[in-house]
């Protein structure tokens, strides 16, 4: 859970704004994490903590007369429906979100598909008109998958998560400078 570093400082920057700050955190958790099991988890971690201080402030410190009673009662309502969607969109991001990332020798890239059908239609462009692929199984839940195509080489490898699958590409230019 790597993103705990970023998630609780900025959970713990924006408490104060109601239920956009569940946005905020779902955002940057769904981001740094990258992982469709651990996401939710550390954006909950951080959003309940800043919550905790929400709802802390508003039964103990701040005291509104106009409001009376009904101060403790929205935050304890915006504190859920704040952690909700931090919840819900850091999974959005991490399972939907594909990273790309240019390199002098090629590109990388990741995301989540859940079968095989799914894989080859989101790598299709990329492998159409390349050769037959090479299979490497590592073990029962992680094999890797290299195609030699015209001027570059796809590898990706394709790993079990939960219900569904983690696919890193890379891909290298064959290109020589002379």
């Amino acid at each position: 859970m790597k993103s705990l570093k970023y998630s609780i400082p900025v959970a713990l920057a924006v408490w104060w704004i109601p239920i956009l700050d569940g946005v905020i955190v779902g955002l940057v958790s769904g981001f740094s994490e990258r992982r469709k099991d651990t996401a939710p988890i550390s954006s909950l971690i951080a959003s309940s903590l800043a919550s905790a201080l929400y709802v802390y402030l508003a039964f103990k410190v701040l005291v509104v007369p106009f409001l009376g009673n009904l101060l403790p009662v929205f935050s304890v309502i915006f504190s859920v429906l704040g952690i909700a969607s931090s919840v819900l969109i850091s999974y959005a991001i991490s399972g939907r979100t594909m990273f790309s990332v240019v390199t002098p020798d090629g590109a990388e890239m990741e995301f989540h598909a859940k079968n095989n059908s799914e894989i080859e239609e989101r790598l299709g462009s990329l492998i159409n008109g390349c050769g037959e692929p090479s299979y490497n199984v590592i073990d029962e839940n992680n094999m890797i998958v290299t195609r030699k195509c015209n001027g570059y080489e796809v590898q990706y490898r394709v790993r079990k998560e939960g219900k569904g699958y983690r696919v890193n590409i890379k891909v290298k230019t064959n290109f020589t400078n002379g």
